[in-house]
């Protein structure tokens, strides 16, 4: 994935204190190791906080370039596959869709999967029939809907508190 740019965030905005690196406001720098052992990978390190009730962090892969941020249409498509490495938590990846009935836009249950990591590089390959919205929160969404707006794919973390985070994600493809 070529056009869009990586970004990272976290909890200060509902009143967290959960620590992202690199920071939100701060450009994104890629590691200077990749799955096959060169190249470049996006990693994120820091911690989760409960001074937010649901502390989290995150980072993201915009899908289009900063001054164009338009959606996509992804219906046509099966899913996406990445390769990850980390900490052994569990994260959850999820698709962010500007669909209109996702009524609380970016902070609302957009469809995801969750997955596992470990300390040496594994891949993981998620097919668009496997995306769900987590139970009891958010706007009711049909799937099909959701894909025909995709503006970005998130990585973030599940549960809290934790002390320490760190997740690698290469080789994100949509296919």
């Amino acid at each position: 994935m070529e056009n869009g740019f990586w970004y990272t965030y976290n909890d200060a905005d509902p009143g967290g204190s959960s620590v992202v690196i690199p920071a939100p406001d701060k450009p994104f720098t890629k590691a200077k190791f990749g799955f096959k052992g060169d190249g470049e990978c996006s990693c994120m390190k820091g911690k989760v906080t409960t001074k937010f009730a649901n502390g989290f962090i995150g980072m993201g892969y915009y899908l289009s370039p900063a001054n164009v941020k338009k959606p996509f249409d992804l219906r046509d498509k099966l899913g996406i596959r990445f390769w990850h490495k980390g900490d052994g938590k569990k994260y959850r990846v999820k698709l962010t869709s500007t669909h209109p009935d996702f009524i609380n836009k970016d902070g609302d249950n957009h469809f995801g999967n969750d997955f596992h990591t470990d300390i040496e590089w594994g891949q993981n390959e998620i097919h668009f029939t496997n995306l769900y919205q987590q139970p009891g929160w958010g706007s009711k969404v049909d799937v099909k809907n959701a894909l025909s707006q995709i503006k970005e794919i998130q990585f973030c973390t599940l549960g809290q508190p934790h002390e320490s985070v760190e997740l690698c994600i290469d080789g994100l493809e949509i296919f």
